[in-house]
C-alpha cells in the first residue's frame, strides 16, 4: 500500500513546525517566501497529496466554513485581451468566480497558449503554488485540442465540447432540449415551416447535437411543415435568398453569431415577425432584442464550479475512465422578432 505522506513527514524533512508547512502549502502570506518554496518543494518530492475534503471537514470542526480553501487555475487557451467583448464568456467567468469564493477559493487565469508557455510548464507553476483544481473554458474561436498538462496532479473540469483531447469531466449546455424547446415556442406561436441556419464551425461547438435535435425534431411533424437545413461553413446573403424561398420557409432559427443573416433577412424585405419570424439559439451581447434561448451561462459556471469544489473535496486527481457530463437547460425569451403565442378559438 502506498504510503500517505503527512504534514508532519513534511515538517521533520524540512525542520519546521508542522503548523508551518500547512501555512505555508495554503500560501499564506505570514510564511518566509523561502521557506514557503522549500516546504513545497519537500512535499513535491515526498509525493504529498492534499486532501481538500480533510481540509474542509477540519475548517467545518472548527466553525471556519468560510476559510480560504485555495485557488483554482482558470486555463486559458487564447488571448483573453481578444475577447473582452465575449458577453458568454465573461458571465461564465464571474459565475465561475462568485461561487468559488462563497467556497473560499479564490480564482486565477492562466493563458496555456502564451507564446513562452508549455503544458508542462504551467503544470510545474500550478504544482509549485499547490493549485489542484483545473477550470478549461470553451476554446476560441474554434473548437480543438490544448496543451496536455500534467493532469494526474490536478482535478480537471472542462466548460462545453470544444477542447477535443481532453477527457475530462464536463458541464455543458443543453444544447438538444433547447433545440426542442426553442422550436416548440415557435410551432405554439403558428409557424410551420422552420428553417435553421447552422454555420459548421458553430454546430462542431456542440458535437453536432444543435443540428441532430433539430433534424429529430423534423421526424415529429408532417411531410410538409420539413424542412431542410441551411448549413455551411461560411452563409452568404445569396445563398440565404435562395434557400429561403425555395424553402418557403416563414421562421429562421439562428446561432448567436454572427448576426449578419439577422441583417440580410430584413435587407431581403422579408416583415418580421409576421412573415418571417427570427429567435437565436443562443441569446447573448448585442442580441438582447431578438427572440431565442437564453443559455443561462450564469448557472453554467455555477454547475462547474460545484463540480469542480465537488471533486477537491473527494481528492479526486487526474483524468476519468468514464467522463461525466452535466447539462443546463436554458430558458426561453421573448421578444418582437416572433408573433404572440396563438391562442385558440372556443368551441
Amino acid at each position: 500500500m502506498e504510503k500517505h505522506v503527512t504534514l508532519r513527514d513534511i515538517a521533520k524533512v524540512t525542520g519546521v513546525h508542522f503548523t508551518t508547512v500547512g501555512l505555508a502549502l495554503r500560501n499564506d502570506p505570514h510564511v518566509n517566501q523561502v521557506t514557503a518554496e522549500r516546504v513545497r518543494e519537500t512535499a513535491r518530492q515526498l509525493g504529498y497529496k492534499h486532501n481538500a475534503m480533510l481540509s474542509a471537514l477540519s475548517s467545518y470542526r472548527r466553525g471556519e466554513s468560510r476559510r480560504f480553501a485555495g485557488v483554482l487555475a482558470y486555463v486559458l487557451n487564447y488571448n483573453p485581451a481578444l475577447y473582452e467583448g465575449n458577453v458568454a464568456e465573461a458571465t461564465l467567468r464571474s459565475a465561475v468566480t462568485a461561487y468559488a469564493g462563497a467556497q473560499g477559493f479564490s480564482v486565477e487565469s492562466f493563458q496555456v497558449t502564451d507564446p513562452e508557455m508549455t503544458g508542462r510548464q504551467l503544470s510545474r507553476i500550478l504544482r509549485a503554488r499547490g493549485i489542484q483544481g483545473v477550470m478549461l473554458p470553451p476554446r476560441l474561436p474554434v473548437p480543438g485540442p490544448i496543451s496536455d498538462l500534467e493532469w494526474p496532479h490536478f482535478s480537471t473540469v472542462a466548460v462545453g465540447y470544444s477542447i477535443t483531447n481532453v477527457a475530462a469531466h464536463r458541464v455543458t449546455i443543453h444544447h438538444a432540449y433547447n433545440m426542442r424547446l426553442c422550436l416548440r415556442k415557435l410551432r405554439e406561436r403558428g409557424y410551420k415551416r422552420i428553417g435553421l441556419v447552422l454555420h459548421q464551425d458553430f454546430s462542431e461547438r456542440s458535437l453536432g447535437i444543435m443540428l441532430g435535435a433539430y433534424l429529430a425534431e423534423q421526424y415529429s411533424q408532417p411531410a410538409a411543415h420539413n424542412v431542410p437545413p441551411l448549413y455551411a461553413k461560411a452563409v452568404t446573403k445569396q445563398a440565404l435568398s435562395r434557400w429561403l424561398k425555395t424553402q418557403r420557409v416563414d421562421c429562421v432559427v439562428l446561432p448567436g453569431y454572427p448576426l449578419d443573416v439577422y441583417d440580410w433577412i430584413k435587407e431581403l424585405g422579408y416583415t418580421v415577425p409576421d412573415e418571417m419570424g427570427i429567435a437565436l439559439i443562443s441569446r447573448f451581447g448585442q442580441s438582447d432584442h431578438i427572440a431565442g434561448i437564453d443559455e443561462q451561462n450564469d448557472l453554467l459556471g455555477v454547475a462547474a464550479g460545484k463540480c469542480l469544489v465537488s471533486l477537491l473535496q473527494h481528492n479526486e486527481l487526474g483524468l476519468p475512465e468514464y467522463p461525466v457530463y452535466t447539462m443546463v437547460e436554458g430558458r426561453w425569451v421573448d421578444r418582437p422578432t416572433v408573433r404572440p403565442v396563438v391562442v385558440p378559438m372556443p368551441a
